[in-house]
């Protein structure tokens, strides 16, 4: 453009500061924009803009300072940019330091000023400078909207401060604000994240008594939640009652419990549960069809994890690879290698690729049968499937080998592991040592006979 003699002006100097903002490729963008002053092109608020929040994306917050007391017009939308990166970065006091110093520029602090500093000490759990900033705030004419008090309202869940709550929610109301259905499910599902189940409990009421009934997904956080911290009992008595509150159980409640249910080690209850499920109208997912093999497998059913399979794809959801490594694991396991190599073809045709966990399961089980030459062949095969053997694959190999006293194939396999590229790990070791040292050398007792 330059070399044709045309000049660019600075919108097109912005876009290409941003391109390379975006791609992290800040000392270019810089030095873009002092080419642009040589050009005698100025750069605009938004230039700086773009590179102040590259740098702050970047964490490299103390160079977006010093530039910002560079910029010669600056604006409350900079001193914003910088703000935010310095909380982001964890730099509290030099956040605050702009803060205090952006009236004397000329830039008073507006409501995204605010929400960024009261967003970052709530964080922090700094409740009460929190609420000396809104008192500021408020002092300086700038009224708090929705999303500033629920920044505090969240803050004072997580730490079980019911009585401040109460009293936002009368200064809200008082103001003609109130907070919505989403907003006590987000408060909700802040204290549930804390783990802090026994307040969620007075929050429910809490938002009862306000008015506002909980919902599916209220109910689905605190089940959620419940059956993580190992509450299974309260999880069920939410569950078993959510038709007198008026409330559907959807997919996602059956899919939780069902879930938590098998990692309990509950699977007739799981079982049930999932046939209430689909009764009602639910559908269950991919996850929670693995979940179910799982179980079926390790429980010995196998055929009934295969029934599984096929269900899934009767009800149009499709398996994926974990769901055939669990099938294709268990039939090795009962010496059913052949059903597991058909397997691993159906995946093929259920456009499916085996991964190294679905030929490493194949490989073992070849080798219990005593198919060496079968599992050899197969680690042949994966280089024109596109898969790396790994180490696990070769240990795999190299142990049954030595096993059935195939030590020159043991160490030629070894020899691949080296010249592959791959590094033995302490089991490849582990394996090959007691093998090939057939008699130890006991030199410690030599010396002291000698002696």
């Amino acid at each position: 453009m330059f070399l044709m003699g045309c000049s660019a002006d600075v919108e097109t100097f912005n876009d290409i500061v941003l391109g390379l903002c975006t791609l992290g490729r800040l000392r270019e963008a810089a030095r873009l924009v002092d080419r642009m002053m040589k050009r005698g092109c100025v750069p605009s608020a938004m230039t700086y803009g773009f590179l102040l929040q590259g740098l702050c994306r970047a964490r490299q917050v103390d160079e977006a300072r010093t530039m910002l007391g560079r910029v010669p017009e600056l604006n409350v939308v900079l001193f914003n940019t910088v703000i935010g990166g310095c909380l982001f970065d964890g730099k509290l006091t030099e956040a605050m330091e702009l803060y205090e110093i952006m009236e004397s520029k000329g830039c008073p602090p507006d409501a995204r000023t605010y929400s960024i500093l009261i967003n970052g000490l709530c964080k922090r759990g700094m409740v009460g400078s929190a609420m000396q900033i809104i008192r500021e705030m408020e002092d300086k004419g700038c009224i708090p909207n929705m999303v500033t008090y629920t920044m505090l309202l969240h803050s004072f869940c997580r730490k079980g401060m019911w009585d401040d709550i109460r009293a936002m929610l009368e200064v809200m109301s008082a103001k003609g604000l109130s907070m919505n259905l989403q907003g006590y499910n987000g408060m909700i599902y802040a204290v549930c994240k804390e783990g802090r189940m026994d307040d969620v409990m007075t929050l429910m009421q809490e938002m009862k008594c306000q008015g506002y009934k909980p919902d599916i997904c209220t109910y689905n956080t605190i089940i959620y939640h419940l059956c993580n911290n190992d509450k299974m009992e309260e999880a069920e008595y939410l569950f078993e009652n959510l038709l007198d509150e008026g409330v559907v159980a959807n997919g996602i409640t059956y899919n939780t419990l069902i879930h938590a249910l098998l990692r309990k080690g509950s699977l007739k209850d799981a079982i049930n549960l999932a046939n209430e499920m689909v009764l009602h109208g639910c559908s269950l997912d991919v996850v929670t069809y693995n979940g179910l093999i799982k179980a079926l497998c390790r429980d010995g059913n196998v055929d009934r994890s295969m029934a599984l399979l096929r269900e899934m794809t009767e009800n149009g959801i499709k398996p994926n690879n974990v769901s055939y490594n669990l099938l294709v694991s268990e039939l090795c396991k009962k010496r059913r290698v052949r059903d597991a190599l058909e397997l691993s073809k159906e995946m093929l045709n259920q456009g499916l690729t085996p991964d190294i966990v679905t030929y490493n399961t194949l490989i073992n089980g070849l080798c219990k049968m005593g198919w060496m030459h079968a599992a050899l062949n197969l680690l042949e095969k994966l280089r024109s499937e596109d898969v790396r053997a790994d180490i696990i694959t070769y240990n795999i190999l190299i142990s049954w080998h030595c096993k059935a006293r195939f030590f020159d194939d043991a160490n030629m396999l070894l020899n691949r592991v080296v010249s592959g590229g791959i590094t033995p790990n302490e089991r490849t070791w582990g394996i090959m040592v007691p093998n090939f040292v057939r008699k130890p050398l006991n030199l410690l007792s030599d010396e002291v006979e000698g002696h």
